[in-house]
């Protein structure tokens, strides 16, 4: 086992650089933009739950991990939730983009994020209102609000002398810190196009394990999406570019800029060049009657591409949709 040797300075370093970056990045992001949005959930008319993992760096331990489920719905009204794959096919078509009235949107969102022994643990609440604009247009604002807890495992932690009387004073007692947080969130869309804005670590929250000052903050990290899809009614292929840009305070923003090829809206290949140096291969399906499945592996290209090991990154969701009540569509016509 490859342990990890950090005295108490380095860990406090790691967490103003290293760790700039302190949100979670996913190179699925662009198929469901409500990982990083609260505003982006309710795009459809279809209950919508997924889990994500993404695993870095295998084969060393101590890799950055992420865990996260999510899921969202439209409240209110009879079609609040809609009919979908009424047929129970098994490759079936992505649900509709709906942008003909208001919507009310209610989600949640819990994941694990860890690097080495540092990790956060985060619960959230979200709320979303869309309404119509021109043109077939809607737009959306969201809020989500929940509590994280940021720790330190010690049973990660090597000293470089075991009699670290910095350490022991400053993190021997307490490793871990509660605290509230929020998002917000912008959209704008229709049934080809999307566009989101988010801003993440709203409170800025000041990273106090034990009470005891750092100096250190959880910073604001603004992330935006957006992707075309280009569909030819006469063709079973689509084509959708795709742009996510991530932003945060004392650190470099990257971009993901890449393109999706579909097939019969139910089936697709991409790829995605991120300017931190990595190449990203993607592929997923829909099947198995409302399941679908996406993969990506992210390969590092720069300096590091030796010890990085690669990039794993699962994605499975599930959308719940009314089955079609033919006798009451007879009786109603």
């Amino acid at each position: 086992m490859k342990a990890l040797s950090i005295t108490f300075i380095f860990g406090i370093t790691f967490i103003q650089n290293l760790f700039a970056q302190q949100e979670f990045q996913m190179a699925n992001t662009p198929n469901n933009p409500y990982i990083l949005n609260p505003a982006a959930g309710g795009l459809t008319d279809i209950l919508h739950l997924e889990l994500n993992t993404r695993l870095q760096w295998l084969g060393y331990d101590g890799g950055p991990k992420t865990v996260l489920l999510a899921g969202n719905t439209q409240i209110g009204g009879d079609q609040a939730i809609g009919d979908f794959n009424t047929e129970d096919e098994l490759m079936f078509k992505n649900p509709k983009i709906s942008v003909s009235k208001s919507k009310h949107v209610l989600g949640g969102k819990v994941w694990y994020d860890g690097i080495g022994p540092f990790s956060k643990t985060s619960l959230q609440g979200t709320y979303a209102y869309h309404l119509p604009m021109r043109k077939g247009f809607m737009a959306g604002v969201g809020m989500g609000l929940g509590w994280s807890n940021f720790g330190l495992n010690s049973n990660r932690v090597v000293l470089y002398q075991a009699d670290d009387a910095n350490y022991n004073q400053f993190l021997g007692t307490s490793s871990n810190q509660n605290f509230l947080d929020a998002q917000t969130g912008l959209v704008i869309y229709n049934s080809h196009f999307f566009f989101g804005l988010s801003a993440t670590q709203m409170f800025k929250n000041q990273f106090k394990p034990g009470g005891v000052e750092t100096g250190s903050n959880f910073n604001t990290h603004f992330f935006l999406v957006t992707k075309y899809r280009f569909q030819n009614k006469e063709s079973d292929f689509g084509f959708e570019p795709t742009l996510v840009i991530k932003m945060a305070k004392n650190v470099k923003n990257t971009i993901d800029f890449g393109a999706k090829l579909w097939y019969l809206q139910s089936a697709w290949f991409g790829m995605q060049y991120r300017t931190s140096n990595n190449l990203v291969f993607q592929a997923g399906s829909n099947l198995l009657k409302n399941f679908y499945v996406s993969y990506a592996f992210e390969l590092g290209v720069g300096k590091i591409r030796t010890a990085n090991n690669g990039t794993h990154e699962f994605q499975v969701g599930y959308y719940f949709g009314r089955n079609r009540n033919l006798k009451q569509e007879i009786k109603e016509k």
